[in-house]
């Protein structure tokens, strides 16, 4: 079971308390349903069913004044990111995983300039596949303006049991709380953690 923050304060939000109790049931419901990356899986007919609701999409999406926007098979929700995390630039796995996701789906371009540069994600290519995040504000020195994931010294891990990561060198570690909860979602591979990387 995935946990969540929760703003209190939208009782005091002019939109919010504008929306008919159905827009207001349907917003949780998404809000609750969508990945941790603000992906939720677009079928109108489970949302009507799950809601209790008779909407079509088209009135969704102007309801929601672009909290909500239809790509492919996904309704993406930029806000959920700016409330669930400070930034996209830390190296704790849940953010690796939410950084991997929107670039996976090139949703990373959806996130509004307004957000700052907190949530700027320009992913570019390495020589040894790592990607990186490049503050676009900052020209000047290439190198310092990039916060890389992954260290190409570290080793992957190769195997998880018992809550640690097992390595190809023999060498082991625990799991940090992010990761034990990556890992009980489906979300986290052996992999994906880097010898060395706890949290």
């Amino acid at each position: 079971m995935a946990k969540r923050l929760t703003d209190t304060d939208k009782w005091k939000d002019d939109w919010y308390i504008s929306l008919s109790n159905d827009y207001r049931i349907i917003w949780q419901w998404l809000l609750d349903n969508c990945s941790h990356a603000g992906i939720c899986k677009r079928s109108i007919g489970i949302l009507n069913m799950m809601c209790k609701t008779d909407i079509i999409e088209n009135s969704l999406i102007s309801v929601m004044e672009g909290r909500v926007i239809p790509v492919k098979n996904d309704w993406f929700i930029p806000k959920f990111l700016k409330f669930q995390y400070t930034d996209l630039h830390s190296n704790r796995p849940v953010i690796v995983s939410v950084r991997r996701e929107l670039i996976r789906n090139d949703y990373y371009k959806l996130i509004p300039e307004s957000f700052g540069n907190d949530y700027t994600i320009i992913p570019e290519s390495l020589d040894n596949d790592y990607l990186i995040i490049k503050d676009k504000d900052k020209d000047k020195d290439k190198r310092k303006d990039k916060v890389f994931i992954g260290n190409k010294k570290n080793l992957k891990g190769s195997e998880i049991k018992n809550g640690k990561v097992y390595f190809e060198d023999g060498s082991a570690q625990l799991l940090g709380k992010d990761q034990s909860a990556l890992l009980e979602m489906g979300e986290l591979k052996p992999q994906d953690i880097l010898q060395g990387s706890i949290s």
